[in-house]
């Protein structure tokens, strides 16, 4: 009789915190889920800012008691394989919570799967706005899904194009564009985005390419940007490794300045990887910089480099503070029901160390001052240098010496 009246309570124990009876009953733990591209820059930083959380708060007694125990799963940035490791996460792992992910073709293969296993979702990476299209479309099914890593392709191409204007239009006189984007899902969106915007602005896009990820030659593209005056080259690269497009730019002297998003731009090691030749790039950072963004910043990104020698990327940031979320959400709604997790969330507005995290009523983030807003940087012989906004700027915009008026 004893032993089923305690496994009455513990089994009442267990679903007042949301978890499984078997997962309580063990450990007393709570399986998080992460689904990355673990051989890949934007998984590595995702995996090393999970175990970097989830040392940290288990260190500090956990969330609400239960420690975190991390379970990975490698999407290989490939929709197929993302589904396989959602399922590994879901059926073989049987995790509480899912975190991470990257690009965003994968994420939205997933995310049928993760919302059928009613699981929260702290999505870090994929930035395509139909994941929260989703949650406005269909509440009930889709209300799993949280974007708390950067803002979506939308925003943060809205953000390129205020750069574009503020910065090269208004201090340096540029109005010509030339854009190139990847053929990733993301991408396209973004391209789409900025072809309405920069006009409004009054930048005028000269001409534009959408690129293989894979292709490593860009002369017919860059005879195309000087033929047509191009005065600043837009790129948008993650799946690419963005080597060939900076190199070339480098060793050519292509006579325009170049800027945009480049995910392995954003990561130190891009200096190497170029051997210098990314001097005079500049770069939107869409998740945190060390610069004094919040208190927590240039803490989370000191320690970062100190533990793995290296920056972290955005990925890293958003895994980072999407443990801290769930812990103050936990904390707030003093439990960790699902259910009872989303109503807090909604209503939440948590200052993490890439900004402030806040979400609409689909469950996107917020922009802006109380969201969160990208950082441009540029680098400067081996270093980022934040240039943008003027408020976290750490120095000035060097012109590309071979872009110097002649006398």
């Amino acid at each position: 009789m004893r032993a089923k009246i305690f496994m009455f309570i513990a089994v009442g124990i267990a679903l007042c915190f949301g978890l499984s009876f078997e997962t309580y009953a063990q450990q007393k733990v709570i399986k998080m889920g992460v689904t990355a591209a673990l051989q890949k820059e934007a998984g590595i930083g995702s995996k090393n800012a999970s175990e970097m959380a989830a040392n940290e708060i288990n260190a500090m007694g956990g969330i609400l008691g239960h420690k975190i125990e991390l379970f990975f799963a490698d999407d290989e940035g490939i929709a197929e394989k993302g589904v396989t490791a959602i399922k590994k996460l879901l059926f073989t792992d049987k995790v509480d919570f899912i975190s991470g992910g990257w690009m965003s073709g994968v994420g939205l293969a997933q995310a049928a799967h993760i919302f059928d296993g009613k699981k929260l979702w702290l999505s870090s990476g994929p930035a395509t706005p139909k994941l929260a299209k989703m949650v406005e479309d269909n509440y009930e099914q889709g209300k799993y899904f949280f974007r708390v890593g950067c803002v979506n392709s939308d925003l943060f191409a809205y953000d390129m194009a205020i750069f574009a204007e503020e910065f090269f239009k208004k201090e340096l006189k540029v109005t010509k564009i030339a854009l190139l984007p990847e053929s990733t899902v993301w991408a396209r969106e973004m391209s789409t985005y900025l072809e309405k915007e920069l006009p409004k602005r009054g930048l005028k896009i000269v001409y534009r390419d959408v690129f293989d990820p894979k292709r490593t030659d860009f002369s017919p593209q860059f005879a195309q940007i000087r033929a047509k005056g191009a005065q600043l080259l837009l790129t948008v690269q993650a799946a690419s490794p963005g080597v060939p497009i900076t190199n070339q730019w480098s060793d050519t002297k292509l006579a325009v300045h170049q800027a945009g998003y480049s995910l392995n731009s954003q990561v130190t090691d891009f200096w190497d990887k170029t051997g210098g030749k990314c001097n005079y790039e500049a770069t939107q950072l869409i998740n945190g910089a060390r610069a004094p963004i919040t208190p927590k910043s240039i803490a989370f990104y000191d320690q970062y480099v100190k533990t793995y020698s290296i920056s972290p990327t955005y990925t890293a940031w958003g895994q980072y503070d999407a443990f801290y979320l769930l812990k103050a959400a936990a904390e707030e709604a003093k439990s960790l029901d699902t259910e009872v997790l989303i109503k807090t969330l909604e209503k939440m507005r948590f200052v993490g160390a890439a900004g402030v995290i806040s979400f609409e009523k689909n469950h996107d983030l917020k922009y802006g001052q109380e969201g969160k807003q990208p950082i441009w940087a540029q680098w400067q012989d081996g270093k980022h240098v934040v240039i943008f906004p003027k408020q976290y700027a750490s120095g000035k915009y060097i012109s590309p010496p071979w872009l110097k008026k002649k006398k």
